[in-house]
């Protein structure tokens, strides 16, 4: 008769998020986890998120569809196709300004200043996203000059969408 080694379990998950599991001899598992935590100091050593990304996900490169102007001035380096609206735009920069800017809700006088930069000639800002905001893509807080936009779950979703849309037509890549 012979003995088995019993199979082993193991499961880690870093800060970052990265994640590891395994299950098999204690040997196995050794050689498997050694093979992640080198992957992971690669990862980190070359400023890149480790393991992150989720199938499917959208590959945007936010270098590639804004442009910075200063402190917290941001445009789209260029325009989205032809059937898309300013609505579209808007909900593209107020993506960028929670990635790039940490502002996940802009001020209305700022959001126009973006639009208008990026091409976009557009009177008032309030009519130029109310349908995103009567789609539930796009919340308003505050009243007049204090006015604030930000994006919903469904909203950011159309706004990741679209930027990556963006990105591919820039770069050429998919």
């Amino acid at each position: 008769m012979t003995h088995d080694a019993p199979n082993l379990r193991l499961r880690i998950k870093l800060p970052g998020g990265a994640e590891f599991e395994a299950e098999g001899p204690r040997s196995f598992i050794a050689e498997e986890k050694d093979v992640f935590l080198a992957e992971v100091r690669e990862a980190s050593a070359a400023g890149a998120e480790p393991a992150r990304s989720r199938a499917g996900a959208p590959n945007i490169s936010w270098e590639a569809v804004i442009e910075r102007r200063g402190d917290r001035q941001i445009q789209l380096r260029g325009k989205l196709k032809a059937e898309h609206s300013e609505k579209e735009a808007c909900l593209v920069l107020l993506a960028a300004a929670e990635k790039l800017l940490n502002e996940p809700k802009p001020r209305a006088t700022l959001l126009a200043k973006w639009l208008r930069g990026s091409g976009y000639a557009i009177l008032r800002i309030d009519r130029a996203i109310q349908e995103g905001l009567s789609q539930g893509q796009i919340i308003a807080s505050g009243a007049k000059r204090a006015r604030r936009y930000e994006l919903t779950g469904p909203g950011k979703i159309k706004a990741y969408l679209l930027a990556h849309e963006l990105s591919a037509t820039i770069t050429g890549l998919p």
